[in-house]
């Protein structure tokens, strides 16, 4: 993958290569099925291909990830989820176009690494989700509780954080009624890995919606250590800026520290009350108490008090927001800035598109919007709508 970022693969024209996508703390890696075609003509912004009737068998195959790649002289790929070409398999036009926004580098491998991996993990448990949910389901009506992994031992990784960020989401939203003050929220993700659910998974779009329509100038602050950043592969970097960029889309002010001694500090919300709520880090499923104890609720005040006074990317606007946080994960900010603007015009259904019915693109679409139009729309919250 990482010589596909730089161009330096070498892909035999008319082949099938298998490339591995990388595993994560919870991703177990997946297998991308990779079929690449020469690039009949190029046109503005678009590359021509005419894919084969026997790539075209193969790609109706359901059974696997794949994708189509092209190359350009210059020896860049590009990329297409290959159910977009079996979708226009039956038009009069046979040559197909790519947008050269496709481009295989940080963002579009970011993409498509997240995608696969979190669609490949939720398909494969998908009956056991409905099970375990209905399992569970005696834990919705009580204020404090903690769920066991070993209640849903069948589950893996990425399915057993699913259902938990699901139950905390529905927890601070059944709970939210008794703050009578706009809240600040202190969240666990410290990895592009774990803040690629805010992106893709459908309850955390529709939670945001749901937070930000009852309050408006929240705070949302994220602790990730350096150490964090140093193990981290650009792609993956990219993807905790997106989400950010999608909270601020929301018009949530995104605040960070990179104390490692806040690193384990579980998910709360905080106004005149507290409610906490975690399902990432810990030895559970999830953990959630609508009534903390006041020991606890001194420490969440604590922890606000610090970001309000010394947020390391504590500027006015979101833009130079996101720019200092881009500065920090070593993001180039005109890079991202101007891939967000090419794919923003291009769109990005053609890249990779989940096929689990818990995943969409939707909050994707909104954060790769926001920054490509930050300076006409900064100020009004685009995603609320």
């Amino acid at each position: 993958m990482p010589d596909l970022i730089g161009g330096r693969a070498l892909l035999t024209t008319e082949a099938s290569n298998i490339v591995e996508l990388p595993s994560g703390k919870s991703f177990a890696g997946a297998e991308l099925l990779v079929h690449h075609c020469s690039a009949e003509e190029t046109g503005l912004d678009w590359l021509m291909v005419e894919p084969t009737e026997q790539l075209t068998t193969s790609l109706r195959r359901t059974d696997r990830w794949s994708a189509v790649v092209t190359s350009d002289a210059d020896g860049k790929y590009y990329v297409s989820d290959a159910r977009r070409f079996v979708r226009r398999a039956s038009r009069p036009a046979i040559r197909q176009p790519v947008a050269s926004a496709n481009v295989i580098d940080d963002l579009t491998a970011g993409i498509i690494w997240a995608v696969v991996n979190a669609d490949t993990a939720l398909l494969a448990d998908d009956a056991q989700l409905e099970m375990s949910q209905a399992r569970l389901a005696h834990y919705v009506e009580q204020s404090a509780s903690e769920a066991s992994l070993s209640e849903v031992p069948e589950l893996n990784a990425v399915s057993a954080q699913w259902l938990g960020s699901t139950f905390c989401s529905r927890h601070i939203s059944r709970h939210l009624g008794r703050l009578s003050e706009t809240p600040f929220f202190w969240t666990r993700e410290q990895r592009g890995e774990d803040a690629s659910s805010w992106l893709l998974w459908n309850h955390k779009l529709d939670y945001l919606r749901y937070t930000s329509r009852r309050f408006i100038r929240m705070r949302r602050a994220f602790c990730i250590p350096e150490a964090e950043v140093d193990a981290s592969p650009r792609y993956e970097r990219v993807l905790l800026l997106l989400a950010m960029a999608l909270m601020e889309a929301f018009g949530i002010t995104v605040e960070l520290t990179v104390d490692p001694g806040l690193s384990e500090v579980g998910g709360f919300v905080l106004a005149d009350e507290a409610i906490e709520a975690n399902w990432l880090g810990g030895e559970g499923i999830w953990r959630v108490d609508a009534r903390p104890r006041p020991r606890r609720v001194s420490e969440y005040r604590e922890i606000e008090r610090r970001l309000a006074a010394r947020s390391m990317i504590a500027v006015e606007c979101s833009a130079g927001r996101l720019e200092e946080m881009a500065d920090y994960l070593g993001v180039p900010w005109r890079w991202f800035r101007r891939r967000c603007e090419e794919l923003a015009v291009a769109g990005i259904e053609g890249i990779a598109q989940p096929r689990s019915r818990h995943l969409s693109t939707r909050g994707l679409d909104a954060a790769i919007r926001y920054v490509a139009h930050i300076d006409a729309i900064e100020g009004s919250y685009l995603a609320c709508s």
